[in-house]
């Protein structure tokens, strides 16, 4: 998953735009190319991720996924593959290092 959120991280705003070029010209851009396949929970875990990414806050950071978004995420889909537990665990481990990589490209040059 460390591929997939660090790809995330650089990439995923900026998805909607590659795939308007890949539309547009016929070739797939490289960054798509590159971009890492989730299998299972892995996938299930990607897809999570990216529904609660975009109700994060954003104040002088960006700040973690809410656990009030993660919950509601949960009442809406029903459960998941893996225990619950281990679901929060790892979507949190993904999201401290998703904070970690774009709040350290955010930093003001000191």
């Amino acid at each position: 998953m460390r591929a997939w959120v660090k790809w995330t991280s650089e990439w995923g705003p900026k998805v909607r735009k590659l795939i308007e070029i890949e539309q547009a010209t016929g070739k797939t851009p490289q960054a798509l190319l590159d971009a890492p396949v989730c299998y299972g929970f892995e996938r299930e875990l990607a897809i999570a991720f990216n529904f609660l990414t975009d109700r994060r806050t954003v104040g002088m950071a960006v700040n973690p996924i809410p656990l009030s978004e993660v919950v509601a995420y949960l009442d809406l889909v029903g459960g998941t593959i893996v225990p619950k537990d281990m679901f929060l665990e790892l979507l949190h481990v993904m999201d401290a290092e998703y904070l970690e990589k774009v709040n350290s490209d955010n930093k003001p040059p000191s």
